[in-house]
């Protein structure tokens, strides 16, 4: 199975953005605002805190797998920062 980056991105923008008192979201965020995405094993494990859906948490790790650093920029458009 192929990664989705369009779900992956709502996905992301739903734990940093949207959910309403989303468990991992500080974590989350403080690892996307270090500005390395040697950083992404940090942004998983914040990301699965906050998220119980296993398909969600393996697409996210298999975008990951397939181009972290567009991930990681992903992420951190979307609380705002420039990317890495």
């Amino acid at each position: 199975m192929s990664a989705n980056w369009k779900s992956v991105k709502e996905d992301l923008d739903w734990s940093l953005n949207q959910g309403e008192a989303v468990k991992g979201r500080t974590e989350l965020k403080e690892a996307l605002s270090k500005g390395d995405h040697k950083e992404m094993g940090h942004v998983i494990e914040a990301f699965n805190l906050g998220q119980r859906d296993s398909h969600k948490q393996a697409n996210l790790a298999r975008c990951a797998h397939e181009d972290d650093k567009r991930l990681y920029n992903i992420g951190r458009k979307l609380i705002e920062l420039k990317a890495s």
